[in-house]
């Protein structure tokens, strides 16, 4: 069954590490969420034991071996364990960073926020 690509679905990258929606890039020029900005991807090996060089063209990230040529992201991820190399702990919340303890504020009770209901007899909300 064919289903239609709808707008704006045609290319949504995903991270390698977590799976989530990439949304910025780390300083290896790979796509990545946000959470893993500052993370460092190990070095990717071809079928054939070569090491692959990381590139990125129009259709995304791809790599290439010097002996069989451009390979799939999707290829390399299958044969390769996607680590993080660069020693940060994402696991734990209080290594990740420390901008937000570093500030002076209280800490301010979060409160529920109030619902409000619009009617099509309101004629303040409706124009």
């Amino acid at each position: 069954m064919f289903v239609q690509k709808r707008y704006g679905e045609s290319k949504i990258e995903g991270c390698p590490f977590c799976g989530k929606q990439s949304i910025t890039t780390n300083s290896q020029d790979i796509p990545v969420c946000i959470q893993h900005k500052e993370s460092l991807m190990n070095e990717m090996k071809c079928i054939c034991g070569e090491y692959l060089e990381t590139l990125r063209g129009k259709w995304g990230l791809y790599f290439r071996c010097q002996r069989c040529g451009n390979v799939n992201k999707k290829k390399v991820f299958e044969i390769n364990v996607v680590k993080d190399v660069s020693g940060t702990d994402f696991d734990n919340p209080s290594a990740q960073s420390t901008s937000k303890s570093s500030t002076n504020r209280a800490e301010e009770p979060h409160q529920k926020p109030k619902e409000i209901t619009i009617t099509s007899r309101d004629t303040d909300w409706c124009d």
